[in-house]
């Protein structure tokens, strides 16, 4: 049986104005300077106490911001100028790789298992993963811990499985689960930064990681 992982935001889904926008109205509610867009996407990947620890500072009222934004995600969500949309091609992709006989799609994600719920019911992808690992459930990439679950749920061993993202933290945490990965570069990070943090291949576009899958699992 061949594993594959997906990150989610900013390799399945492109979630730049989400982000940028509930940023923009949660440090305004607790009067902090806003963080720059560059700040902001620079963490994109890590679990949302962690982000914001690293934008406010550890004196700020972390949890309390996490609530907002809890409270926040459902209305931004609500509207199409903020709500996460799918990079083209990528639909089509996981409903080819869920229909392979022998292959199994997993999910490992900054995002909390109740936040990304919602999401992935919109865009009908409920099906697709056999698991979801978030970030309630083990250690902020880019610790292992999310990848050795998913392993440790579907029998399969490192050897068939791969991880795909696009930030350094990915592809640093595919390498600590012992994981090859392929990093997308329509995402937070650039190749070079994926290359130097330990990514197996780096691909361009959908129809390139399509191809790119195959010839990695098949190594």
């Amino acid at each position: 049986m061949k594993l594959i992982i997906f990150d989610f935001d900013g390799t399945l889904v492109d979630s730049r104005s989400l982000i940028l926008e509930s940023h923009r109205i949660v440090f305004a509610e607790f009067q902090l300077p806003a963080p720059s867009p560059a700040d902001s996407l620079a963490l994109v990947g890590k679990s949302l106490d962690v982000i914001l620890t690293e934008l406010a500072g550890p004196t700020a009222p972390i949890l309390e911001m996490v609530r907002a934004y809890d409270l926040l995600l459902p209305q931004l969500r609500a509207d199409p100028a903020f709500a996460e949309r799918p990079f083209d091609g990528v639909g089509e992709l996981l409903s080819e790789l869920s229909s392979t006989s022998d292959t199994v799609l997993g999910m490992a994600t900054g995002h909390r298992s109740d936040t990304l719920a919602p999401a992935l019911e919109a865009l009908r992808w409920n099906g697709f993963f056999q698991t979801i690992q978030a970030a309630d459930m083990a250690p902020s990439k880019p610790h292992p811990g999310m990848l050795l679950q998913a392993l440790a749920a579907t029998g399969a061993t490192p050897e068939n499985a791969i991880f795909i993202g696009d930030t350094t933290f990915d592809m640093e945490m595919a390498q600590a689960a012992q994981l090859r990965s392929i990093g997308v570069c329509w995402g937070y990070h650039q190749a070079d930064r994926l290359v130097a943090a330990g990514a197996h291949r780096v691909v361009k576009a959908v129809d390139e990681l399509r191809s790119c899958i195959r010839s990695v699992m098949n190594e």
